[in-house]
């Protein structure tokens, strides 16, 4: 009854049809990068020859995979698609290493039967209207440009625990306009980018050498944005989640970073505070 297909780029606007459904955050242009990272392991499910449901395997310099976009219709849920399709991504993954996921509570409980472990707890925040003061302007942020970004991605390996140059000239090239580092001394500090969305415009990954030079960053990027934004953090930066917290966030979903495998690529996270997105890692 279930049968599977790469996953290409004529499946977006099916993909589009069930995130919508699902209330997900995405456009054609993020299904657009998660099929350009992917060598294999994305799938189109299909239920007696009618498209049912989504998987993403993108895979970070063959060391690792991601696993993401895990959608079913909700005309076929309930015959084990959503399984199928994972079962499918993992066989296709594994062999490479470990495998990663951000899980949602109700999708962890079936990873948790998969053989898969919990690393760390995030959280999604939101707020539908960010008022920032305006104040003067750090002199140590700006614009990234092509030469800095070569050097953003360099210092984001030291955080992410690998290069992921595809990923971040990806979304620098399709909201240019979030792309800020923090350069101290001529040298990179950190670094915001951000990615527009159907419901928020989302804003990571943000990674910094403190906290400081994270709100910073944070602040400078999101001042003119008028619309709802969202940020997916690390539960355990507390100091952080409180300073969003304060400003007007709210929490408007938990996940769960879990692995197949041994994965020792972050076992700092200090400098992460905010992720690119559950798709992405």
């Amino acid at each position: 009854m279930i049968t599977l297909r790469p996953l290409s780029r004529q499946d977006i606007p099916f993909g589009l049809h069930l995130k919508s459904i699902a209330g997900w955050n995405q456009l054609a242009t993020d299904w657009e990068v998660l099929l350009s990272m992917s060598a294999g392991g994305s799938y189109l499910a299909s239920w007696q020859g009618r498209p049912a449901g989504t998987v993403t395997t993108i895979q970070y310099d063959d060391q690792f995979s991601w696993i993401g976009m895990v959608l079913v219709d909700p005309k076929f849920r309930g015959l084990g698609i959503g399984t199928h399709l994972l079962q499918a991504a993992i066989d296709y993954a594994r062999p490479m290493g470990p495998v990663l996921l951000d899980a949602t509570p109700k999708g962890r409980k079936l990873y948790l039967t998969l053989g898969f472990t919990d690393i760390c707890s995030l959280e999604r925040l939101e707020i539908e209207s960010l008022q920032i003061p305006i104040g003067p302007s750090d002199p140590n942020i700006l614009p990234i440009t092509e030469e800095r970004l070569a050097a953003c991605i360099e210092f984001d390996a030291l955080h992410f625990g690998l290069r992921r140059e595809m990923l971040l000239r990806a979304f620098q090239g399709n909201a240019p306009e979030y792309g800020y580092v923090y350069i101290q001394n001529q040298q990179v500090k950190g670094f915001c980018l951000g990615r527009h969305g159907s419901r928020f415009e989302q804003i990571g990954p943000l990674v910094a050498t403190n906290e400081p030079m994270a709100r910073a960053l944070f602040l400078t990027v999101t001042r003119s944005i008028r619309k709802p934004i969202i940020m997916d953090i690390m539960s355990e930066q507390t100091a952080w989640r409180t300073f969003l917290l304060e400003l007007g966030f709210s929490v408007q979903r938990p996940f769960t970073r879990m692995s197949l495998g041994q994965w020792n690529a972050q076992q700092d996270r200090s400098g992460q505070f905010a992720i690119a997105g559950p798709e992405f890692g």
